[in-house]
């Protein structure tokens, strides 16, 4: 599964709001925050590198891949 890391490379840069990443980068609130809280499905091109390029970085740093712990076969009761 890919998660989002953009809440963390914005704060390590002081940047605490998404209104303030936002407009910062040129993008729209909603745009930022599907993205800052993991919500977002996709994310287009332009606005990854809108994102890179306010926060000087690459998309690596916003992209963050984990893995999802196997399913056990265990059902809850």
């Amino acid at each position: 599964m890919i998660k989002f890391r953009l809440h963390k490379v914005a704060a390590d840069r002081d940047i605490l709001k998404i209104g303030e990443m936002a407009e910062r980068a040129g993008l729209s609130p909603q745009t930022v925050s599907g993205i800052w809280n993991n919500n977002a499905l996709r994310i287009d091109l332009a606005t990854l590198n809108a994102l890179c390029e306010e926060l000087q970085c690459t998309p690596g740093d916003l992209l963050e891949y984990v893995t999802e712990a196997p399913a056990t076969g265990k059902k809850k009761r």
